[in-house]
């Protein structure tokens, strides 16, 4: 279950949300996630909506309005490495449709997965790690 929430500016200019949904599905197909497991939300925001710091931290060229921040939302537990390849994949895939890294920002969250539901009311069963 990754959950992915990509927000960025509403004037964004580069590849369209169907090519950055598909380049981060992929990515996290890549990184052993089942092809069915796809959740993702868009939020594109006006300039006085996202405000960030250009340059933090210390990065050695300012980012541009092309800027994606995506929040990742992983059940807890997740092993690091599985967070390494994804954000590996990540960067790999969004570079390959002209995504410059530099713009891409990528936080991870972890939620126990019985803290949620995805139908019915039912709590997701704990994952097992195999």
């Amino acid at each position: 279950m990754p959950l992915f929430t990509i927000t960025m500016r509403s004037s964004r200019r580069g590849p369209d949300k169907a090519t950055l949904s598909a380049t981060i599905h992929a990515a996290s197909v890549a990184a052993g996630y089942p092809h069915n497991d796809m959740f993702q939300r868009f939020f594109s925001l006006e300039a006085d909506d996202l405000r960030i710091d250009p340059t933090y931290p210390g990065l050695p060229k300012p980012r541009t309005n092309e800027l994606l921040m995506i929040e990742v939302v992983v059940s807890s537990g997740t092993p690091i490495e599985r967070k390494h390849e994804l954000l590996a994949a990540l960067i790999a895939g969004l570079d390959a449709v002209g995504v410059d890294g530099n713009d891409v920002m990528v936080f991870f969250g972890e939620i126990d997965r019985t803290s949620s539901s995805f139908a019915n009311a039912e709590l997701a069963p704990p994952v097992v790690l195999g």
